[in-house]
């Protein structure tokens, strides 16, 4: 009976604070700000570099939105927010050395249970702060986080025992922007990362799962412990305007990884990391990726696909109009040896801009080589078009498909790659193609493959 009575009389305090909220949200309703346009700074940018005129191949990649407009599922501009600013919540400091984490946390539990659209508000200043879950379902119909400052990450890994630091969960319709930076402070702990896939992996920087909807634009990520962004089970997302940086010598950087995830656009961003400036990961479908400066890093992937049993199909992939810079790869297709039977269908790379790269087109099939099945991902209808630029590889085509499911489709039209490296004897470039049936035509440097 003690416990029962506590347990009834917690529940009626946690109840009290909850209608206080609500409570606060209504009587404070003249506090809503409406002075931040969360989509014109993506209409500047579209009306600047043209981002309309569609998709020039595949019926099966949804349209862009027209320049200034929402695509279909976001909500329309300017809502009136209630705003909360973490300032307001102690002991938020912005700082740089006071941990803000229970303050933010406390303003989190604000925005979420308003009736009315709210914005958690960072604003100038450093705040420095362990985990954050931003976790939903809220009462709140349209929720933004305005990062105007910077948010820090705290330097030690225990401060992130679930592995992840920023976490937005379950919440729809959710807008994340502002132009301030999220400062995950990784060169602090990348020397106790493991080496391969044995090691450890360190705690993502950004995730936003099961958020339909949603867009997350104007941020910069630097230095990301593990992972800078992840993007998983959603539908309709834009990621845009993110300036994405960490050393090349950083491990697993990743700047954005998407997988199990529908409608997907990525576009006008700057990325520079130790890994892939963008991976897409099993179960995703209609991904669009366009005007993104890759650099250092390894490149724009599909993958790596096949390495867990439960993983699923990857189909009508539109990755156009990139450069890289540099990277270790460009336009990468890799899978697992001893994979699921899974299937990778309809993926196009073109108009992309090659400087300096190693591997400016490259299909490996052959990852984790130790395992001795090969990969049983099926790669069809595969396109690799106008990618032109320099390589520091004699081989600028690398297509090394699976023995068992052999690569169908494969067709790369007007390629010209040329050698800038160091070896004096061979001063060309070549193609290899190991069971990809590849097609060739229009310009070709290299030279087709003898198959």
């Amino acid at each position: 009976m003690p416990l029962k009575r506590n347990l009834d009389v917690q529940g009626a305090i946690h109840g009290a604070w909850l209608m206080v909220l609500l409570f606060s949200c209504v009587v404070d309703a003249h506090q809503f700000d409406d002075t931040f346009d969360p989509i014109t700074r993506r209409a500047l940018v579209a009306g600047t570099q043209g981002r309309g005129g569609g998709h020039p191949i595949d019926p099966g990649h949804p349209a862009d939105p027209a320049p200034g407009h929402p695509a279909p599922g976001h909500p329309a501009p300017g809502p009136n927010y209630k705003v909360v600013d973490i300032s307001r919540f102690p002991p938020a400091k912005g700082d740089g050395k006071t941990d803000s984490t229970p303050g933010i946390m406390k303003a989190w539990d604000e925005v979420c249970n308003c009736s009315a659209p709210s914005k958690l508000l960072i604003p100038k200043g450093t705040w420095l702060a362990a985990e954050l879950e931003f976790r939903g379902p809220c009462a709140s119909p349209q929720i933004m986080i305005e990062i105007q400052g910077v948010l820090l990450g705290k330097p030690d890994k225990q401060a992130f025992p679930r592995g992840r630091w920023i976490n937005i969960i379950k919440i729809h319709r959710v807008i994340v922007t502002g132009g301030g930076t999220i400062n995950a402070q990784g060169e602090k702990t990348w020397h106790t990362r493991g080496i391969g896939e044995s090691g450890k992996p360190l705690a993502d920087t950004f995730v936003l799962a099961q958020c339909n909807h949603s867009r997350v634009e104007n941020i910069n990520l630097v230095n990301g412990k593990g992972f800078n962004m992840k993007v998983f089970e959603a539908e309709d997302v834009t990621i845009s305007n993110l300036h994405i940086t960490a050393p090349d010598e950083s491990p697993n950087t990743d700047g954005i990884h998407i997988g199990r995830i529908k409608d997907v656009k990525i576009f006008d961003s700057v990325i520079g990391t130790g890994d892939d400036c963008i991976s897409i990961g099993d179960g995703s479908i209609d991904i669009h990726v366009k005007n993104v400066m890759c650099g250092p890093g390894h490149g724009i992937s599909i993958g790596s696909l096949g390495r867990f049993q439960y993983e699923t199909d990857v189909r009508n992939i539109l990755i156009e109009n990139c450069t890289f810079i540099r990277t270790q790869n460009g336009a990468r297709i890799k899978t697992f040896h001893d994979s699921p039977a899974i299937a990778a269908h309809n993926i196009t790379y073109c108009n992309l801009n090659m400087i300096d790269v190693y591997n400016p087109i490259i299909i490996d099939q052959n990852y984790a080589v130790n395992k001795k099945t090969p990969s049983k991902v099926k790669l069809s209808d595969i396109k690799f078009r106008n990618i032109r630029g320099t390589t520091w590889s004699n081989i600028a085509i690398n297509l090394n498909c699976s023995s068992t499911v052999p690569c169908q489709g494969v067709e790369l039209f007007d390629v010209d790659l040329r050698y800038t490296g160091n070896n004096t004897v061979d001063r060309i470039t070549h193609s290899a193609c190991t069971h990809a049936n590849a097609k060739f035509g229009g310009i070709m440097v290299p030279p087709p493959c003898k198959q």
